[in-house]
């Protein structure tokens, strides 16, 4: 049985091809927004194994969203992608295990794939 991850990611270009890279490997699951995300998370905490999440993105970012899921998934690992600088946000959310991995732009699947298989 696949493993089931979901993608946040608003855009759309990135949620396509992360989906067709991963689909043969995984389940996939993608939002186009935290607010979608807390949905799919609800409907598939039984079922869900790993989120990578865009950080920056209008709304809710993904700090923000992986604060709201931790509570109802508690050992979930959570992974983050940005096009942005290393920041001290990040650097803590990494320390205190918030997140597992900060994934940057542009994605290095080989990366991705490696750390999916090296915490599920």
């Amino acid at each position: 049985m696949k493993n089931t991850i979901l993608f946040v990611d608003d855009e759309l270009i990135n949620l396509f091809v992360l989906e067709k890279r991963f689909e043969s490997d995984y389940n996939v699951l993608t939002a186009e927004s935290g607010e979608d995300a807390l949905k799919l998370v609800e409907e598939n905490k039984n079922v869900l194994h790993a989120i990578i999440s865009d950080l920056r993105m209008p709304g809710m970012d993904g700090l923000e969203l992986i604060d709201k899921v931790k509570p109802q998934i508690l050992d979930i690992p959570c992974f983050l992608l940005t096009g942005y600088d290393f920041t001290d946000q990040i650097d803590n959310a990494i320390k205190s295990r918030k997140i597992n991995h900060l994934f940057k732009k542009p994605f290095d699947y080989n990366e991705i794939d490696a750390k999916l298989k090296e915490v599920l």
